[in-house]
């Protein structure tokens, strides 16, 4: 007799019946985890092929600053560059401000020929003595030159001086890494140098510290001097610059200056905002057919707010002083003399005015008697002195471009870009390369009607909502 028994068909049925489920189970954790194995080396290979991008592609700026943003002009400058240029960092990596290195990697990736290292002075001593530079620096250096050029990094993120020294609070003003290393890599690359010198003696104003950064990126050198005292015009002057100066030339200055232009110099002069009355510069302006008209110029067309001389002037780009400017660039002038073009002394003298008043412009008297008109507040005289040579002065009737009185109120004007236009206007060996600081200050809204707006928004505004709530209420009511 046999010891086993045959199972019942209905557990049998069962048990072919787990098994299939446990095989279909199976079959079905296989597709599972060959799913997941494929979806994980798919986002292994995606992440590979995204890290072979370059950081200017794939880095996207979320800021409210945009410092991330390097603008047309130096990724034009970098990708043309025909010599290799390396940027070291002269610091250890970790103890740099994160969004220097942020910048950084995504501005060595613009071009091929651009490369980075950081070395930790603490850990490499001798790397300070090779380079001559001391840490926390970042030192530029090209083999093909054999030229460097040194960055502080302490210097790329500005600070509110007046608030550090009195409240000890480090207010951020501004990010400046992208102006400071494209001149940098420029100056490695070229020998262009000038020498720019500031009239003193006449009670003149002081650049803004954008403009004096600004000479400096462009490789020029920036001096003093007193044309009385000193007897001459300095022979190394490549540009003169007389800035709102309050007190008139003496008759010995305005001799210096015609001599100097005659022989092909370069003059900027910015008027004062005041109504001072300087014959010998007026004489000046004269001779290069510009006539100074009296009192302050307002435009009653295109001001700003409820400010008359504060006002937005018209651009022409078509000229050489401002054709480095955007042509809808912002420019902010304040307190301005204004001009009327006029017959210069010579023939070979041309006239080009490039900043001017609506129509409705007015120059207000220091008796409030007024002429309307349209004026000029920024223009050009040129003379061919030979085929290498020509003389250039540049008035602006304000010194709101390259002073502080406007654009450290707005910081969203492009006075200083107007003001370095005209500089490098003057000189075929200089690049217009000079980038600058992005602001990281709250920037205020310039409206060219600002009356208009105040309308609206304090009468127009207030008294439509007064008056649906009123229908609305009314409605409401009779129900």
């Amino acid at each position: 007799m046999s010891i086993f028994k045959n199972k019942p068909a209905a557990q049998t049925a069962v048990s072919t019946e787990t098994v299939t489920l446990a095989r279909r189970d199976h079959r079905k954790g296989m597709f599972s985890a060959g799913i997941v194995a494929l979806a994980v080396a798919a986002v292994i290979v995606f992440n590979l092929l995204v890290a072979q991008i370059p950081a200017a592609k794939s880095q996207i700026d979320l800021t409210d600053t945009k410092i991330y943003n390097i603008t047309d002009v130096s990724v034009n400058y970098l990708s043309n560059l025909t010599e290799d240029v390396a940027i070291h960092v002269l610091a250890d990596e970790t103890s740099v401000d994160s969004r220097i290195v942020r910048f950084l990697d995504k501005y060595v990736s613009l071009s091929d020929r651009l490369s980075l290292e950081y070395v930790n002075p603490t850990v490499y001593p001798s790397v300070l003595s090779q380079y001559g530079a001391d840490a926390n620096t970042i030192v530029v250096t090209c083999a093909a030159t054999g030229r460097q050029e040194i960055v502080n990094i302490d210097d790329i993120i500005g600070i509110n001086e007046m608030m550090y020294y009195m409240y000890q609070q480090k207010q951020e003003t501004d990010f400046d890494a992208e102006g400071k290393l494209t001149s940098a890599i420029d100056g490695v690359l070229t020998d262009a140098r000038h020498t720019a010198y500031l009239t003193t003696g006449h009670e003149e104003g002081a650049l803004s510290q954008a403009v004096t950064d600004a000479l400096g990126k462009l490789h020029m050198t920036v001096k003093s001097v007193n044309l009385l005292t000193e007897g001459a015009i300095p022979d190394d002057c490549d540009l003169l610059i007389v800035d709102a100066p309050t007190r008139d030339l003496a008759d010995d200055e305005l001799a210096m200056l015609r001599a100097y232009l005659a022989q092909g110099g370069q003059v900027i002069y910015s008027m004062a905002s005041k109504l001072e009355e300087l014959p010998n510069f007026a004489a000046l302006c004269s001779d290069y057919g510009l006539s100074v008209a009296p009192g302050l110029v307002t435009d009653m067309q295109r001001y700003y707010q409820n400010t008359p001389f504060l006002f937005f002037p018209t651009l022409d780009t078509s000229v050489d002083a401002a054709k480095a400017v955007s042509s809808d660039a912002t420019l902010l002038l304040y307190g301005s003399r204004g001009m009327t073009a006029t017959n210069p002394v010579r023939d070979t003298i041309t006239v080009s005015p490039f900043l001017t008043t609506s129509d409705d412009g007015v120059a207000v008297n220091a008796d409030n008697s007024q002429v309307s008109g349209s004026y000029v507040v920024g223009a050009v005289a040129t003379e061919p002195i030979d085929d290498n040579m020509t003389a250039r002065l540049t008035v602006f009737g304000s010194d709101s471009l390259c002073g502080d009185s406007v654009t450290s109120s707005f910081a969203n004007v492009d006075n200083a870009a107007l003001f370095m236009a005209s500089v490098t206007a003057g000189f075929d060996d200089v690049s217009s390369i000079s980038v600058e600081p992005v602001s990281l200050a709250e920037e205020n809204n310039t409206v060219t009607t600002g009356g208009l707006w105040g309308l609206l928004f304090i009468f127009v505004i207030p008294a439509a909502l007064l008056i649906f709530g009123f229908v609305r209420w009314t409605r409401r009511r009779k129900l």
